[in-house]
């Protein structure tokens, strides 16, 4: 690709600052504060997570290539794939797609207005594309099938339901199950084939599983600071400060590995024990939006672990009012947990990748 894609410059020295435009206004300031750590070749990214502030990291080009090379490698794509950007480039899965596409000097096309019609026309020389699930479920609700040029959808940025994932495969979406933390440039883990749920470490990473099933990882692609905007006040950690002494970087996700099999099984606290058996979020959302798939209700209903005074956690369902007379079958579905609370919202606040934030917003 010739000179600067998207406004992103490789090769510019200078730190720069991607962002959406509700952040701009604070760049001047993110940029004097972080001046000190003379990060030349490094990209300002804003974390896509779904909790209250603003808080960010800083890559290094040298870490963002190296996990789109080795994704490059997984999917043994070559410079004659082609490309559609489907998600921002100031998140991690949108600039990481235009690294990947810089390494092997891929054709890309700019498909990042989201109308599912329209999309799905935008990319149809396309090889490899990048979505969320919100995104997936909407082509499946339309019965719009896939190109016949496209080899990979990978889907990530939040839970992917296996029901998800059937309807979308019968509709001829070659949809690839992946994990993935802004901290390591994209992706950590990631199916090979769509028939495959079992999803593989990417080489360039090494995991430990700590206490709690705590998600440890060494890696390549390894953020280098990250930042945090509380009450007007910067607060800035290096990447060596929030390792151990082997350095591994403490995540806050729980995982288990076998081999190089990886499964995510959500974030640290998602978990409870109900008769003496854990019980993991993960199984009960994807239960959940298994469900609402099949009901055509997906997104009208959330599940939130809270913390309680007299049980120390409780199950809440929360329901837009359109699903509300589902709440009963939900129950029955997830026998023996118990939904301790169930929530009516007339809406969800959710980020501009479909994820869900914390409730109440």
């Amino acid at each position: 690709m010739e000179g600067p894609m998207f406004n992103i410059d490789f090769d510019k020295e200078d730190p720069q600052i991607i962002c959406h435009t509700q952040y701009q206004s604070l760049a001047p300031k993110i940029l004097a504060s972080l001046a000190p750590y003379s990060l030349k070749h490094h990209f300002i990214l804003f974390s896509s997570g779904t909790t209250g502030g603003v808080k960010g990291y800083a890559i290094s080009r040298d870490a963002l290539f190296a996990n789109a090379r080795a994704s490059n490698e997984h999917f043994q794509l070559t410079k004659d794939d082609v490309w559609a950007l489907s998600l921002p480039v100031y998140h991690i899965g949108g600039l990481s797609v235009l690294a990947r596409a810089h390494l092997l000097g891929n054709k890309l096309i700019d498909a990042r207005t989201w109308n599912p019609q329209v999309w799905s026309k935008t990319i149809q020389d396309a090889t490899i594309t990048t979505i969320v699930p919100t995104q997936l479920y909407d082509l499946v609700q339309l019965g719009i099938k896939a190109p016949d040029a496209l080899k990979f959808v990978i889907v990530g940025g939040d839970l992917l339901s296996t029901k998800l994932k059937e309807e979308a495969l019968k509709l001829g979406w070659p949809v690839i199950r992946t994990f993935g933390m802004s901290e390591v440039c994209s992706q950590l883990a990631s199916a090979k084939t769509p028939e495959s749920d079992e999803i593989e470490l990417l080489p360039i990473h090494q995991i430990k599983i700590g206490e709690n099933q705590r998600l440890l990882v060494k890696s390549q692609a390894l953020f280098t600071l990250q930042f945090v905007l509380e009450n007007d006040t910067l607060k800035v950690t290096t990447a060596s400060e929030l390792c151990d002494q082997y350095g591994y970087y403490k995540t806050s996700d729980c995982a288990e590995l076998r081999g190089i099999s990886f499964k995510h099984l959500g974030r640290l606290g998602d978990e409870f024990k109900i008769a003496g058996h854990l019980v993991n979020m993960n199984q009960l959302k994807n239960t959940l939006g298994s469900y609402l798939v099949e009901k055509k209700l997906f997104g009208k209903m959330e599940f939130q672990l809270e913390d309680d005074e007299r049980k120390g956690k409780k199950l809440v369902l929360y329901t837009l009012p359109e699903a509300e007379s589902h709440t009963q079958e939900i129950g029955t579905l997830i026998h023996p947990v118990k939904i301790d609370e169930v929530q009516i919202l007339p809406s969800f606040a959710r980020t501009d990748l479909g994820k869900l934030r914390k409730i109440p917003s």
